[in-house]
């Protein structure tokens, strides 16, 4: 494997031309260790001929659809160099499972080693990391790899209540942390709740897997304002994608996801599957460089973004991508607006007493979307739901059944099923079935 830290600093000719040349190795190794992609590929008469990143348009896409009907196909090592095995968290459907050798867990590692010393993070310092490491998360693991590269100290934490999590920090006096935003959020509210200020024993800087915290525009999002108000500090949000083992980092700068060239191709594409413009929103399709366990070529994330046009300040070369607006499968369409569950996300973190929720997509008698949104709420003033109403009105321009409840009964909803991750968006439309 070729890491090549300082890509970043060749000019964009170049970088296509290392991008061409590990694009060679990465179709030479799956067309001749991948079941799936030497029949694919086989049947191609331009996969042969593939030179440089223009020349992936005349390849066909992978689906998840395809990952998740031939998994064990799209391996592409041999059992006995097989070090680990992860795997999605199945909430678009069947679970996908990543084989991954030696050099992919290296791989990992740098990834998340760059990311981390963007953020500044450096020998010394000391990582509180609340992101699980079991149940075949890989997002654990990789922080946990990319840290040890750093030569960071790491607190591996995992999935605890806030109490425990403010209590650590309180003990340790951690310089950084991993986490969602919603539990940055938690613990901050938790603090307030407890008389403490988190700013004098909680981590300066964070780096947030998840949801994002910026909007279109790259400024701060609702959950990104509540944040940086509540908690304060320097946030640094990524994108990370369990089936490619990498992840997209801020810089300094905030002004976009930097992929990293040596290790991704990018392309944003429109629903035909042509490319769109820098700027212009459409669907992350992915090619990773430099893996031997699961590769994966053009690979349709289901992902809703659209390339950073222009060059970074921060002087950084590669393709940058902005926040993840929502998934193409969770469009909604109601009464002629079309929009994403994360526009109705940031508007009930605009509402007082909202403490978690669930949004909910059903069939309408007229073959539109219609919404449900249940509020986890320890209010109980009658003016409340008309203030969530009018809230989803003037942000998302809906107006969704609201059913209030208790915050634990939502939290029930959001875990169903032992679910490792929250499931805020549940897609019940009879066109698309069940998931979310």
């Amino acid at each position: 494997m070729r890491w090549l830290p300082d890509i970043y600093s060749s000019s964009p000719s170049e970088i296509l031309r290392i991008q061409g040349d590990l694009l060679q190795e990465t179709i030479s190794r799956a067309m001749r260790a991948s079941p799936f992609y030497r029949e694919r590929l086989s049947a191609c008469m331009d996969a042969t001929t593939v030179r440089t990143v223009a020349d992936l348009a005349c390849l066909p896409f992978t689906s998840r659809e395809e990952i998740q009907g031939r998994n064990r196909d799209f391996w592409a090592a041999p059992r006995d160099r097989l070090r680990e095995i992860v795997a999605t968290t199945g909430t678009t459907g069947v679970p996908i499972y990543v084989a991954m050798t030696h050099a992919d867990l290296e791989r990992l590692g740098e990834n998340e080693h760059r990311g981390f010393s963007w953020l500044g993070a450096k020998p010394g310092d000391l990582f509180h990391i609340a992101i699980t490491l079991d149940n075949l998360f890989v997002a654990g693991l990789a922080y946990h790899l990319g840290l040890q590269k750093v030569g960071a100290t790491t607190v591996r934490v995992g999935a605890q209540p806030a109490r425990r999590h403010l209590d650590l920090m309180k003990q340790l006096r951690p310089s950084g942390m991993v986490a969602v935003p919603s539990l940055l959020l938690a613990l901050a509210r938790q603090s307030k709740k407890d008389g403490e200020e988190p700013a004098a024993f909680a981590p300066r800087r964070a780096m947030l897997i998840g949801d994002a915290i910026r909007s279109q525009s790259l400024t701060s999002n609702t959950l990104g304002s509540l944040l940086e108000t509540a908690w304060g500090g320097e946030l640094y949000s990524t994108y990370g994608l369990t089936e490619a083992g990498l992840a997209f980092h801020e810089c300094p700068l905030h002004q976009g996801l930097h992929s990293h060239p040596d290790l991704v191709i990018t392309e944003v594409v429109d629903d035909a599957g042509r490319a769109v413009r820098d700027g212009e929103i459409g669907e992350l399709v992915i090619t990773t460089l430099q893996v031997e366990g699961m590769p994966l070529i053009r690979y349709r994330t289901g992902d809703v973004t659209f390339r950073v046009p222009g060059d970074c300040p921060c002087g950084r070369g590669g393709a940058r991508i902005g926040p993840i607006l929502g998934r193409k499968q969770h469009r909604l369409k109601v009464k002629g607006t079309t929009l994403y569950p994360k526009s109705i996300e940031d508007a009930l973190l605009t509402v007082d007493g909202v403490e978690n929720f669930v949004i909910e997509a059903h069939t309408g008698d007229d073959e539109t979307d219609r919404l449900v949104v249940r509020v986890g709420t320890l209010r109980n003033d009658p003016g409340f739901r008309t203030l969530v109403g009018e809230a989803l009105h003037a942000r998302a321009r809906v107006t969704p059944e609201i059913h209030l409840a208790q915050p634990g009964a939502v939290e029930q909803l959001l875990f169903e099923g032992g679910r490792r991750k929250p499931r805020v968006f549940v897609d019940l439309r009879r066109s698309r079935g069940a998931s979310g």
